[in-house]
């Protein structure tokens, strides 16, 4: 009688072992492809320079071995164009200047809802880092789902270090949302 409990409980821990390796197996794989943007407001000349530093920063091979992230080799995209993203300036200022924290759902659901079936963006884009080159001269970040901005505490001038502006974009790189 012994034996037969024996046998029964090895056969319950067998099946609760076969089921969880299963269902673990199901949540395997993640993505190192950050999709994000790239958005400031005015066309001072401050805001085109330090957007270049950032366009050469992203497109160079420093990128990957600076932010501890797969750039380059795993298609990891950064956007510039404001027309191709189809968000409209009044709602970046409001959730970047204004944190008003009503427009954050809007602006999750506009990175969400981006699609750029040529460059493989089928899930939307994981966030945006943005540029206040109008009146706090800060970078900061948006990720898909928060509910708050995040801001670097140094304000920077397109004169700034380039290494410093480096820094502060790689701190402020959006986490990858999108599912694997």
């Amino acid at each position: 009688m012994k034996i037969a409990i024996f046998w029964r409980r090895i056969e319950i821990v067998v099946a609760l072992a076969f089921c969880i390796l299963f269902s673990m197996d199901s949540f395997a794989g993640a993505r190192s492809d950050h999709f994000v943007a790239w958005s400031s407001i005015g066309s001072d000349p401050d805001n085109r320079a330090l957007a270049e530093k950032i366009k050469e920063f992203a497109n160079g091979d420093r990128i990957d071995s600076i932010c501890g992230i797969q750039w380059k080799n795993n298609d990891s995209i950064l956007y510039f164009n404001n027309r191709v993203l189809k968000i409209p300036d009044d709602l970046l200022r409001k959730v970047f200047i204004e944190r008003n924290t009503e427009s954050f759902p809007a602006l999750s659901r506009a990175l969400r809802s981006f699609r750029h079936p040529e460059r493989n963006v089928r899930d939307g884009l994981d966030g945006i880092v943005f540029y206040d080159g109008e009146r706090s001269f800060r970078m900061m970040s948006f990720t898909v789902g928060a509910r708050s901005v995040k801001t670097y505490p140094q304000a920077f001038k397109a004169s700034a270090k380039t290494k410093e502006i480096e820094r502060a974009f790689c701190s402020l790189l959006p986490p990858i949302t999108r599912a694997p």
